[in-house]
């Protein structure tokens, strides 16, 4: 599906090349050099099983991890489903684990970060984080978007705009898949020379504006169990009635030794 960069690369499954990389050696590069001029947006996705379900059911979400510069393990059950495989994956590379090594590495003497985040509570916490770590109002940017945004027009030509005046080295949407990774996707070529991460509810689970799971439920899998019991009425349908398409895209998957994309539903 993607062609990845880099010297670690998995072999394919769901018709994607993950990166073997450790959430470590990602943040090392991520708060390295910044980009040269044309070289374009690096956008790194991360694979759980909602994920998995929208490959199934939205094309557009599909043309977005062709098109991602690299694309790691989330959710536990695709990194045990990976294991099975054998495909090399070394770890599980959340957004909600990358994301506070990235924000804390960030220089206000290299960096531009641009966050779009959910919340204005969640934004005023993580500008605060800025200024405290150096940063002026000249070097960074937040916005948080209307609902619906991703289909509007003119919101979507002001956050590209917003984007550019800064001239971005990281670009960071926390408002969820997989509208951030379709909006970054299709306004990529306008967006100019940064990394730019989707990472969900990262932004508030660093902001303490929700509350991550335990370490030991992020290890035994049960983290989207915490998630329901946070947001039963939201997380109801994800868990329990959509997640069945992974089995699907896991049998397409063996069927075709992982080397292709998960079968579209019909609609």
């Amino acid at each position: 599906m993607n062609k990845m960069t880099g010297q670690l690369r998995s072999s394919p499954m769901f018709g994607i090349t993950f990166s073997c990389e450790s959430t470590h050696e990602i943040a090392d590069e991520l708060c390295g050099p910044v980009l040269p001029k044309g070289a374009g947006l690096k956008h790194l996705v991360t694979m759980n099983v909602d994920h998995v379900v929208n490959l199934r059911r939205n094309a557009a979400f599909r043309q977005a991890y062709r098109n991602a510069w690299k694309a790691t393990i989330d959710g536990m059950p695709i990194l045990l489903y990976a294991r099975l495989r054998r495909i090399g994956i070394k770890e599980r590379v959340t957004g909600a684990s990358l994301f506070p090594i990235v924000f804390q590495r960030l220089d206000a003497s290299r960096h531009k970060p641009f966050i779009v985040a959910p919340s204005e509570r969640t934004a005023e916490i993580l500008r605060t984080r800025l200024v405290e770590a150096g940063f002026d109002s000249s070097q960074f940017a937040l916005h948080v978007p209307e609902f619906g945004f991703e289909s509007d027009p003119a919101a979507s030509e002001l956050l590209v705009a917003q984007i550019s005046a800064l001239q971005a080295t990281h670009i960071i949407f926390g408002v969820g898949a997989p509208k951030s990774e379709i909006w970054i996707d299709r306004h990529r070529h306008a967006l100019g020379d940064a990394y730019c991460l989707s990472v969900g509810a990262a932004l508030d689970f660093h902001a303490g504006t929700f509350r991550r799971a335990p370490h030991w439920m992020q290890q035994v899998g049960l983290e989207w169990l915490w998630r329901f019991g946070q947001q039963p009425r939201r997380m109801f349908r994800r868990y329990f009635v959509d997640s069945r398409l992974v089995f699907g895209a896991i049998v397409n998957d063996l069927r075709h030794g992982g080397t292709r994309e998960p079968e579209m539903t019909k609609p």
